[in-house]
């Protein structure tokens, strides 16, 4: 690029603890801002450049102190804002250049491209330390048979409901609808707990578990009560109690788009335009008929261009969003459906309206509840500290991994004509990274909910074709991307499964239909990322990113991390990483936590022999 040094590719700064004197400062405060810079003599002037109030403040930058390979440039900066956005602009004998989240660039380049510090921003810092694990509650354990449903007990449009053997694989929607139910409830999870315990994961997501007519509790018909075929409140308040003695935390998905047809609000609106609901819902401009989510005849979207809409679902006291994170069930966040179209209908759109009156709430009652919401878009414009905590990340982490590892397309996944079933190089998933880390303040990132398998898409083992290896690599990214990580139910044992309902079968419980050394492998890696302050709240620094091999560094300030993930056939080629990249200095030893051997930088370089076919490395810096 015009006027940048070849140096400059080795500049590092990612707005983590390690950089900042104080990532999550309060307004008022002044903090510390650095910078890591290649040791060299073109380097005249350095700029922190920061834009309070709309205007440009430049802030000469001084040397603080130097290592082996680097000098840290450091200048102080007024926190004044929520939201506070600063790049670096590097004066040399041949030119300028600028230096931005997104990297290195010879022009200056668009505030979006900026690192930002939030201002008074609450984190959930216990999201980082979480393991979590979703369940799909009516497909995990039937821990009551005495709540099943009954065959034939109620339809479904014109669908009678069908009670299955467990282990039994889900038909199609087109034949079994959304009426099939195996007996899955609330007691079944809470008799499972020393199982996820033993895995090693701290804290459960739950598809939804209100009163509603299909098995997968979307369709809602009361917001204030558990199914009764899940356990009931009473179900719910004992699983609370019991994850409580378990040390874990649990978050519920709440449905804020849509209700069921069957819902009382809809039975009085739908023929009447002058009920004291029809306000709750929108009616087409032309047919004058309410509106239902994308068409699907079960699902009635809501209009949050009603205040009294906001006011009964989270403004007011008892409001379900209020009050299911009160005792005695004290649930620690919410996973928020659809949220990509609640709020937004044609010339309606005020998602981020809503979401940021429903981020009052929800902190009202627990400064430190989670607030996720499900993107398999672009949720960047929700997650700059004023709305949600977190998006579920697909096109910023699962949706790359599983085309770094397979046909993971989400038109591959819905047989569309779009669909590339082409798996990407490792170059093309850290681009995508880099653009949605880019978009986001690096504290957010640190929360972002990371998953390589759900309800809404093939599991690992699907995508790879039956290959245990490659999902193995796919879950060491989990562990060690920036992010909280979470694995769907079954992953971990080897479940197959396409696209829903195939991938919400039933969990089996025999051992002998059980990869064991799959779970043994998520153990451990879970267990490496529990003890990890790296991957737990480091920054993140691409070292490589070539065909099937992908390299990154977490570090923090108590710890270095160095994560190698290999893709392609058995056995790889001499793998050289550049130690000069990652400021490890020649002599330094590092350990590999998998297998427990050592390795030695020398010449500036961390030579890796030959890697198998989905193996992953934890490389822990030991002695620099």
């Amino acid at each position: 690029m015009t006027n940048v040094p070849g140096w400059a590719n080795n500049i590092h700064h990612d707005s983590s603890e390690l950089f900042l004197s104080d990532p999550l400062p309060r307004i008022g405060d002044t903090i510390t801002v650095s910078v890591r810079v290649p040791k060299q003599d073109e380097l005249r002037t350095l700029v922190l450049r920061s834009r309070p109030d709309g205007e440009w403040r430049r802030t000469l930058m001084e040397k603080a102190r130097s290592d082996s390979y680097y000098d840290w440039w450091s200048a102080e900066m007024p926190i004044t804002m929520y939201h506070n956005n600063y790049c670096f602009q590097f004066l040399t004998a041949s030119g300028s250049f600028y230096f931005n989240q997104f990297g290195i660039s010879p022009i200056d380049s668009p505030d979006w491209f900026n690192f930002t510090v939030l201002g008074d921003y609450d984190a959930p810092l216990w999201v980082r330390e979480q393991v979590f694990y979703q369940i799909f509650p009516e497909r995990f354990e039937n821990g009551d048979p005495g709540n099943d449903r009954q065959t034939g007990e109620a339809t479904l449009m014109g669908k009678p409901v069908v009670q299955r053997e467990w282990g039994e694989i889900p038909k199609p929607f087109a034949e079994g609808s959304t009426v099939e139910f195996y007996g899955g409830d609330l007691p079944g999870i809470a008799q499972r707990l020393d199982y996820l315990q033993d895995l090693g994961v701290t804290a459960i997501y739950l598809n939804p578990i209100f009163d509603a007519e299909t098995n997968h509790f979307y369709m809602i018909r009361d917001f204030d009560h558990v199914a009764a075929c899940l356990g009931g409140d009473s179900a719910l308040e004992e699983l609370r109690a019991a994850m409580t003695a378990h040390g874990m935390k649990l978050i519920l998905d709440f449905t804020p788009n849509h209700i069921g047809f069957h819902h009382p609000w809809h039975l009085a609106a739908k023929d009447n335009p002058e009920s004291e609901t029809a306000e709750y819902f929108y009616r087409h401009p032309d047919s004058g008929e309410i509106e239902h989510w994308l068409g699907v005849p079960y699902l009635v979207k809501l209009n949050y261009n009603s205040q009294k809409l906001r006011d009964i679902i989270y403004r007011d006291a008892d409001s379900p969003i209020r009050k299911w994170l009160k005792p005695p069930y004290s649930i620690d966040g919410w996973r928020l459906d659809v949220a990509n179209m609640t709020g937004n209908y044609w010339q309606t759109q005020c998602a981020a309206e809503v979401w940021r009156e429903m981020r009052q709430a929800i902190k009202a009652e627990n400064s430190q509840a989670y607030m996720m919401g499900e993107y398999f878009q672009d949720s960047s414009p929700h997650l700059q500290g004023d709305q949600l905590d977190a998006g579920m990340n697909y096109q910023g982490f699962n949706t790359p991994v599983r085309r770094w590892l397979g046909r993971g397309d989400l038109g591959v996944e819905e047989d569309q004509p779009f669909g590339d079933v082409n798996p990407i190089p490792a170059e093309s998933m850290a681009l995508q990274w880099r653009q949605y880390l880019t978009a986001i303040p690096y504290v957010i990132a640190l929360q972002q909910f990371n998953q390589i398998g759900s309800h809404d898409i093939s599991r690992p083992l699907t995508v790879t074709e039956g290959d245990q290896a490659l999902v193995k690599a796919g879950t060491a990214l989990l562990m060690a991307f920036p992010g909280t990580p979470c694995i769907y139910y079954g992953d971990e044992i080897g479940l197959f499964g396409g696209h829903d309902p195939d991938n919400r079968r039933c969990m089996p419980w025999d051992e002998a239909q059980w990869d064991n050394d799959t779970r043994a492998f998520h153990q451990r890696v879970i267990e490496i990322r529990k003890a990890s302050d790296a991957l737990q709240h480091g920054g993140f620094q691409l070292l490589q990113a070539a065909g099937d091999v992908v390299a990154f560094q977490r570090q923090s300030r108590a710890e270095q991390m160095i994560v190698i993930v290999y893709r392609g056939p058995d056995e790889s080629p001499s793998l050289t990483l550049d130690m000069v990249k990652a400021n490890v200095v020649d002599g330094s030893s590092l350990r590999e936590l998998l297998t427990d051997r050592r390795y030695t930088v020398s010449d500036g370089a961390l030579v890796i022999g030959g890697l198998a076919h989905g193996q992953a490395m934890f490389l822990r810096v030991e002695q620099s």
